[in-house]
């Protein structure tokens, strides 16, 4: 859960609270926004706030997880159209990619592992939320891939957050892949919104913890990205728009640990032709860095309508 207690300075305050949670982006009332961050945020993790027409339990549905047998069909059939509950108990799930539909809550237990098949295209992801409204609850669950058993590469993505709006995922680990730990992004004039990764990590990929190319509307909470090494820029984590036009309004990183990152811990990098509408508002507040030569960088000229703020923790 939202574990810092103190507010940020004034200053701050404007670009923490941004469009996000509910909150109207108020420079006036940034104070007492504040103040209501953490409670809004326990109230987006704690449960879905959409409802689905079914329940099912996937045990006795065919999934083996025995770390070898594939569960790709399995897991695809029991996904379905969306608008279901599932729950997945503990054991190491071979698939290969994944669609997650619409309406999508996800429970899966302590233990459960989601392992890449080694079969993906190098344009693969395994893990995809291209729809709106999906909760993914996943304390002590890993989406698990060995980016050796392909030849290089950096967009096979564990977890691939595209153009979709309100997604919530919580706790989960994704490590080992072939490009990023999480990717949050959309295509030109569909930015991912209302997000939110909690308490989530992201170890050993090969590019980045997290990559941040379009977006509105974006929490990441008490998350841990670590031992990026592969092919670059190698950060913990990312904010590049893919185009020059990307909206990155609203980026929030709250106390957010990076260690050992070979690129270094968070970077922003806007270019000198970024022309999103309505700019970019990012803040880094709370970073702790581990390890890493570079701590925080940012990289493009600052101007109208671009906010950064970087606050490391004390």
């Amino acid at each position: 859960m939202f574990k810092i207690a103190r507010a940020p300075a004034v200053g701050l305050q404007l670009l923490i609270i941004g469009a996000g949670l509910g909150l109207a982006y108020n420079p006036a009332k940034a104070a007492q926004d504040w103040s209501g961050f953490a409670s809004r945020l326990a109230s987006r993790t704690a449960s879905p706030n959409f409802k689905t027409s079914q329940r099912i339990d996937a045990a006795g549905k065919g999934l083996v997880g025995d770390g070898k047998t594939d569960n790709t069909m399995a897991l695809q059939k029991l996904l379905g159209d969306g608008n279901r509950t599932i729950h997945i108990s503990a054991g190491d799930y071979v698939t290969g990619k994944l669609e997650i539909p619409k309406n999508t809550v996800l429970l899966l237990d302590p233990g459960v592992i989601l392992r890449d098949s080694g079969k993906l295209g190098p344009y693969d992801r395994l893990i995809n939320i291209q729809s709106d409204n999906v909760y993914i609850k996943g304390q002590g669950a890993k989406v698990v891939a060995d980016r050796n058993s392909y030849q290089g590469g950096e967009q096979r993505h564990g977890v691939f957050i595209f153009g979709a709006s309100n997604v919530v995922i919580d706790g989960l680990d994704s490590s080992g892949n072939s490009g990023d730990g999480f990717y949050i992004g959309g295509p030109r004039g569909k930015p991912a919104q209302h997000v939110v990764l909690e308490d989530c990590s992201a170890g050993y990929n090969r590019r980045q913890g997290l990559s941040i190319t379009s977006g509105r509307d974006v929490d990441v909470v008490n998350c841990v990205f670590s031992h990026t090494k592969g092919t670059a820029p190698q950060f913990g984590v990312d904010i590049e728009p893919n185009d020059p036009s990307n909206p990155l309004d609203g980026i929030r990183l709250v106390g957010v640990r990076t260690e050992d990152n070979y690129g270094g811990g968070v970077s922003v990098y806007l270019g000198s032709k970024y022309t999103a509408p309505g700019g970019a508002h990012i803040a880094i507040i709370d970073h702790k860095s581990i390890g890493e030569a570079h701590r925080y960088q940012v990289v493009g000229p600052r101007g109208a309508g671009r906010s950064i703020t970087y606050r490391p923790v004390k």
